[in-house]
């Protein structure tokens, strides 16, 4: 069904493609995992808040630049690729840091963990969620 004029207004109505919801409840879950880590950092916890930092800034910026087409705007050039890719070199960059700031003792197998399965979602998210599938075409 095509757009239609809103009589109100006399202007085309706008919908929000079916595709776009997960990547917008994608960026709103990214987003706040990034405020949770800034505010983390004020307690003291360097070891979850820094990766959660990176993992959630990365994963509502790639998520932003999948709804609104900034990843696949040249598909010659495929700058999808590039997003995804960083956003999976980010993932590994947060693991690496955790694990570098993890306090010692009892509670640094935790934090690697926690930063280990957050980093998993964000590779996952990159390589799962933002590549369009396309339909493939039977002969005939």
């Amino acid at each position: 069904m095509a757009d239609r004029d809103d009589p109100t207004t006399n202007r085309p109505r706008h919908r929000v493609d079916r595709t776009a919801v997960p990547h917008l409840l994608a960026m709103v879950i990214f987003g706040l995992l990034a405020w949770s880590g800034a505010g983390m950092l004020r307690q003291g916890v360097d070891g979850l808040a820094v990766p959660s930092l990176m993992i959630g800034a990365a994963g509502a910026a790639g998520a932003l630049l999948t709804v609104t087409g900034g990843a696949s705007r040249h598909p010659g050039r495929r700058p999808h690729r590039l997003v995804r890719g960083a956003m999976v070199l980010v993932a590994v960059a947060a693991v690496l840091t955790g694990a570098a700031l993890a306090p010692s003792g009892m509670d640094r197998g935790f934090v690697i963990s926690v930063d280990a399965v957050l980093a998993g979602a964000l590779a996952s998210y990159a390589l799962l969620g933002s590549e369009r599938r396309r339909t493939a075409r039977l002969p005939g």
